[in-house]
């Protein structure tokens, strides 16, 4: 139980704000990667439907974009539920959250939850999202929760045990090069 409290202690928790700016970040990386598939999709739906061509040939190429199209937005679903989910528990971190030094850590031992956790917190608030009705208001006061509570985690965080806090993972990559050696001494 001390080590659960000295840990709060010690990892500051991010702010709203900053835990904000990273998901923006994150959202536009998405959508970015996203924007040429559907682009490619829709192109090749509007085609399909025009009345004024009646080309087999037309309407196979039509087809086989939409195809292409929409195969390459379930691809960037999945790499987004890698980057963003199985990443983000391994490392700790996304674009976004490295941009501005803030990480995922696992509420008792304070390090990376591991690659399950990221993506079931990734992945639950979206899916509880896309429930009609209610789901977009409990995404709401999900992503408002840490304004008010006193640990400042969302209620996703509660449930797979997590928090974001400042500072990046010490693996040694962002520590910069090794000290000089003096080969005098």
């Amino acid at each position: 139980m001390t080590d659960d409290a000295s840990s709060d202690s010690i990892l500051e928790a991010a702010t709203w704000w900053t835990r904000g700016k990273a998901a923006i970040i994150d959202a536009l990386i998405f959508f970015a990667a996203l924007f040429v598939p559907i682009i490619l999709a829709a192109i090749g739906f509007v085609v399909a439907w025009d009345e004024d061509r009646d080309e087999l040939v037309f309407a196979a190429v039509s087809v086989l974009v939409v195809a292409v199209g929409l195969i390459l937005v379930a691809a960037v679903f999945v790499w987004g539920g890698w980057l963003f989910g199985y990443r983000q528990g391994v490392t700790g971190t996304t674009p976004g959250k490295r941009r501005l030094r803030i990480r995922l850590v696992d509420v008792d031992t304070g390090g990376a939850p591991g690659g399950a956790r990221g993506v079931g917190r990734w992945l639950v608030p979206g899916m509880i999202g896309g429930i009609q009705g209610f789901g977009n208001v409990i995404q709401l006061i999900d992503y408002l929760w840490p304004l008010w509570d006193p640990k400042k985690q969302r209620l996703a965080d509660k449930v797979f045990r997590t928090r974001v806090v400042v500072g990046l993972p010490s693996d040694g990559a962002d520590d910069g090069p090794p000290p000089p050696v003096n080969p005098i001494s």
